[in-house]
């Protein structure tokens, strides 16, 4: 296994390389772009209570977060894709606003909501893109003590800050505050996971399941908690149930293709990991997954592609120079083998 036209030991490397990504997956979609908005009544003036704000993709909620009392809101960690943010109050006419994230422009993208006052006379239009399986964000905002709300956007900040002790405190409030309130309970199990704290996190995510079963997100993260702790039909079960729940979901297709990568089924890796690309070519993780894949099969030649293709990709990414370092080794052992035939 040590001799250098073995592909094997750069395996055990990209091995590392990819299994570290998942600590930074735990939930909230997954890469260095943001947007920040902010919302107030066609008047001006700012609204007098939190206002639930949710974003989608593709017609999939990716997250919710509330307005704070300066009528600010943000969603971070994000890829560069076009994006939908909704905004559905019993008070204001629904908004359904398209936001660009552009991946040339690092800074970002900022958005001003102006809310219209629904007409009495007239009956309530529902969400275009709304997921109808989704608990209804009015009836969910009403049932959060302001108090919780305000320990929920103390919890975001802090998460925007790295300052995850500090998030995990908040969180806690929050829960404790609300026990219902489930996006708190599924921030909370998120940074739970990424310190990883299994129990706690796991914890947090069925609680979530239990309050709102058509949460896929929750579905996500058990999934990946039991593939970070080897158990990996526990893993494939919840995923699989995640992805009925929302099978355009590039992170779950993802995560499955590497559960299934883990545990031999290589057919059906490369299909979950091409099918996760396919929905979102910006999961460029999925092309470091396939190139374990394709190193344990010894499908050196797929391997270099896959490798060249994560570069294009992704130039700037953290995993960029060992990529590098594993393409020339390839590369150079390919050149080795031509030369003794």
């Amino acid at each position: 296994m040590r001799n250098l036209r073995s592909p094997m030991p750069y395996f055990l490397l990209l091995v590392t390389v990819v299994s570290a990504v998942f600590h930074s997956l735990p939930l909230s979609a997954q890469q260095g772009w943001a947007i920040i908005g902010t919302v107030q009544t066609s008047h001006g003036e700012l609204p007098d209570r939190p206002i639930p704000v949710t974003l989608q993709f593709r017609g999939n909620t990716i997250a919710t977060t509330f307005t704070d009392s300066e009528g600010k809101f943000s969603f971070s960690q994000l890829l560069a894709n076009g994006y939908h943010v909704l905004i559905d109050d019993e008070k204001y006419r629904p908004v359904d606003q398209q936001v660009e994230i552009n991946p040339m422009i690092t800074s970002p993208t900022f958005v001003r909501i102006s809310l219209t006052p629904r007409e009495p006379s007239k009956a309530d239009s529902p969400v275009p893109g709304s997921n109808p399986n989704m608990v209804n964000s009015v009836e969910y905002a009403k049932q959060i003590p302001k108090s919780a709300l305000k320990e929920f956007q103390k919890g975001a900040k802090s998460d925007k800050d790295a300052r995850i002790d500090d998030a995990i405190e908040h969180y806690q409030k929050a829960v404790s505050l609300a026990p219902e309130f489930y996006a708190a309970r599924n921030n909370l199990g998120s940074d739970y996971l990424g310190k990883s704290q299994f129990s706690a996190a796991q914890e947090q995510f069925e609680s979530v399941i239990k309050i709102n079963p058509s949460d896929a997100a929750a579905y996500f993260n058990l999934g990946n908690l039991y593939f970070l702790t080897k158990k990996y039909d526990d893993a494939t079960r919840w995923l699989d149930e995640g992805i009925a729940k929302d099978p355009n979901n590039s992170l779950g297709h993802f995560l499955l293709g590497s559960v299934c990568s883990r545990t031999g089924k290589s057919e059906v890796a490369e299909k979950e990991l091409r099918t996760s690309l396919a929905i979102d070519p910006k999961m460029t993780k999925a092309h470091l997954a396939l190139v374990n894949l394709y190193l344990k099969q010894q499908r050196s030649a797929d391997a270099v592609s896959e490798l060249k293709e994560f570069l294009k990709a992704a130039p700037n990414d953290a995993f960029a120079p060992k990529a590098r370092e594993v393409l020339k080794k390839l590369e150079s052992q390919s050149a080795l083998n031509a030369q003794s035939h």
